[in-house]
């Protein structure tokens, strides 16, 4: 459940669809997306440590859990 995300487009949910609770990805960063707090939109929210955006940077990566309903962050590393 690794991803390389390679485009530099704000990411505000991430589908639900075919994953069950527990369900942890990594996200890698290529660029400088930035992924959006508890914002509505077609797929499952992303809750964020500190309640706030996560403005990454090239070999970011961000450790999500998803709990049945939102995505939650597990661990960050900020490179």
């Amino acid at each position: 459940n690794y991803f390389d995300i390679t485009g530099a487009t704000q990411i505000n949910t991430i589908s639900g669809a075919n994953w069950s609770a527990g369900s942890v990805v990594m996200l890698q960063f290529d660029s400088n997306p930035t992924v959006a707090h508890n914002t509505a939109g077609t797929g499952a929210s992303i809750l964020l440590a500190g309640a706030a955006n996560f403005a990454t940077t090239a070999n970011d990566t961000l450790m999500l859990i998803y709990d049945g309903t939102t995505w939650r962050e597990l661990a960050r590393t900020v490179i």
